[in-house]
C-alpha cells in the first residue's frame, strides 16, 4: 500500500514538471521575438506631425489640413514648435501685425556732437628761468591772463646772472685795444699795397700782397678768441632773457643788472602758475605755463553707439554761439578707447582767424559717409537681455523669432549683419505680443515632452 502511494506521487511531480517545461518553452521563444520585432517596427516606421497641431499625425510627409505648413519628422518636431507660433488672419488684423522686407539700402548718418575749445599741445609754452636764482617778483597773477609779446613776465635775482654780465663786459672792453691795433695795421697793410701798385714795380706789389695776406692771418688769431667768447656769453644772457638792446647797454654803459627782466617771446594766454616770489629756482623750474589762443583745437568725445559710423576722413561742420561756421575733416583717429568710460577723444585743428575763448563750446556735427548695408525698420528689432531678436513671417500666420546681429542704424532702419538674408519678411509692430506667444509656445512644447513616458 505504501509502495503504491509512493509510486503515484512520483510520476504526479514528474507530470507537473514536464507541463511547467513545456509551458516555459512554449511561451519564451513568443516573447522573444516580440521583443526583437518591435525595435524593428519602430525604426522602419518614421512619425511625421505637424509643428503646430500636435494631434495632426500620419506616417508619411505632408501637409497639415489646418495650418498648411509641412509636417515634420516626430524627433524635429519639438524644437519646430518651440519656435514657431500661428496667428490667424482675426488676430493678426486686431493686433495691427504689419510686414516688412529686409533689404539693401543706402544708410547715411549725421552725427551731432559737443565740442570744447582746448588748447593745442604743441603751442603750450613752459617758461623757465634757465638760471639758477630767486624769484622776486611775479607780474603773472592768474590763470586766463592775456599776456602781449615782449610783456614782462616776471623778475629774477641771480649771481649766475650777474657773473655772466661782468664777463660779458670785461670781454668787450679787452677787444676794444685789439680792435684799434686791427684797424691801425689793417689801414698800413693798405697803404703799403697802394704804394707799390703805384711804383708799378711787380715784385713789390707781389711782396705787399703777401705782406697783407700773412698780417690779416694775424689778425684773424688774434681776433677769434674773443670773438668765440663774446658770442658765447651773448648767446648766454639771451637765453636767460636779455635782448640785443640790453646787451647793446652792458657795451655801452659796462653797468650789469642786478635783477633780471623774462618777457614774453610772443602773445599768449597764462594756463597756469607754478611758482611765487620769494622761490628759488633753477633752470628746470617750471614758473608760467602759457598757451597761444590762435592754435585751439576742438575736442570731441565719441561714444561706443557713435564709434561704428565715424571714420577717418569724414566732413566735420562747427558752428559757434555767435554763428560763426567752420568746416574740416576727421584726422588721426586715436585707435585706443578709454578703458573707463570706453569713449574715444578726437582733436580737430581750428583754424585762425578767430578770436577763440579756450573752454567755449561749439556744435559739431559729423557727416558719416553712406553706406550699402543690408537693414530693416528700427521698430522690427526687439533687444533683450538675451540679444536681438526680430520676428521672420513664415507665411500663412506663421511667425518665428530670429536672433540677428545689428550693426549701424539711423532714426529709421538699423543695419543686419547676421541672422536674415534680403527679402526675408519680418513684423514691424506687435512683435512683442508675438514674442510673448513664442515664450508661451515654446513653455507648452517643453511641459509636453517633459509629461511624455520615456521609451
Amino acid at each position: 500500500m505504501n509502495k503504491a502511494v509512493s509510486v503515484l506521487l512520483i510520476a504526479l511531480a514528474v507530470g507537473a514538471g514536464g507541463f511547467w517545461l513545456g509551458t516555459r518553452q512554449a511561451s519564451t521563444p513568443h516573447d522573444a521575438r516580440e521583443a526583437q520585432s518591435l525595435p524593428t517596427i519602430s525604426a522602419a516606421k518614421q512619425t511625421y506631425v505637424c509643428p503646430m497641431h500636435s494631434h495632426i499625425v500620419q506616417d508619411h510627409p505632408g501637409e497639415c489640413p489646418i495650418c498648411g505648413m509641412d509636417l515634420v519628422a516626430m524627433k524635429d518636431a519639438a524644437g519646430a514648435a518651440a519656435r514657431q507660433i500661428h496667428v490667424d488672419t482675426a488676430t493678426l488684423q486686431k493686433l495691427g501685425v504689419q510686414l516688412a522686407k529686409a533689404e539693401i539700402a543706402t544708410l547715411t548718418h549725421d552725427i551731432p556732437v559737443y565740442g570744447t575749445l582746448v588748447p593745442d599741445e604743441n603751442a603750450v609754452l613752459r617758461i623757465t628761468p634757465n638760471v639758477e636764482g630767486l624769484l622776486t617778483r611775479l607780474h603773472v597773477s592768474r590763470v586766463g591772463q592775456r599776456i602781449e609779446r615782449g610783456q614782462v613776465l616776471y623778475e629774477l635775482s641771480s649771481q649766475d646772472a650777474l657773473a655772466l654780465q661782468y664777463e660779458f663786459i670785461d670781454i668787450n672792453k679787452r677787444a676794444h685795444p685789439a680792435m684799434h691795433m686791427v684797424e691801425e695795421r689793417r689801414a698800413q697793410n693798405r697803404a703799403i699795397l697802394e704804394q707799390a701798385r703805384k711804383d708799378g714795380d711787380p715784385a713789390e706789389i707781389e711782396r705787399a700782397e703777401r705782406g697783407a695776406r700773412e698780417s690779416e692771418e694775424q689778425l684773424a688769431s688774434i681776433l677769434q678768441p674773443m670773438k668765440r667768447d663774446r658770442e658765447r656769453l651773448a648767446l648766454r644772457l639771451k637765453q636767460i632773457g636779455f635782448t640785443d638792446a640790453m646787451l647793446d647797454q652792458l657795451i655801452m654803459t659796462g653797468q650789469a643788472h642786478s635783477t633780471i627782466q623774462a618777457r614774453a617771446q610772443r602773445a599768449c594766454v597764462v594756463q597756469g602758475v607754478m611758482a611765487r616770489p620769494g622761490m628759488t629756482v633753477n633752470e628746470m623750474t617750471e614758473i608760467v605755463q602759457c598757451v597761444d589762443p590762435s592754435s585751439a583745437q576742438i575736442e570731441l568725445v565719441l561714444y561706443p553707439d557713435q564709434l561704428d559710423w565715424v571714420e577717418e576722413g569724414d566732413a566735420v561742420s562747427i558752428r559757434f554761439a555767435d554763428g560763426d561756421t567752420r568746416e574740416t575733416r576727421l584726422r588721426n583717429l586715436h585707435p585706443l578707447l578709454d578703458e573707463a568710460t570706453r569713449t574715444l577723444r578726437v582733436r580737430l585743428p581750428l583754424a585762425g582767424g578767430r578770436a577763440t575763448r579756450l573752454g567755449e563750446y561749439a556744435q559739431v556735427t559729423i557727416h558719416a559717409t553712406p553706406r550699402e548695408v543690408l537693414s530693416v525698420p528700427k521698430s522690427a528689432v526687439m533687444r533683450t537681455g538675451r540679444g536681438d531678436f526680430v520676428m521672420r513671417a513664415l507665411g500663412k500666420g506663421h511667425f518665428m523669432p530670429v536672433e540677428v546681429v545689428t550693426g549701424i542704424e539711423t532714426a529709421e532702419r538699423i543695419a543686419i549683419r547676421d541672422g536674415l538674408e534680403a527679402g526675408d519678411p519680418v513684423a514691424v509692430n506687435g512683435q512683442f505680443l508675438l514674442d510673448a506667444a513664442a515664450s508661451i509656445a515654446d513653455t507648452a512644447q517643453r511641459m509636453r515632452a517633459g509629461n511624455e513616458p520615456a521609451q
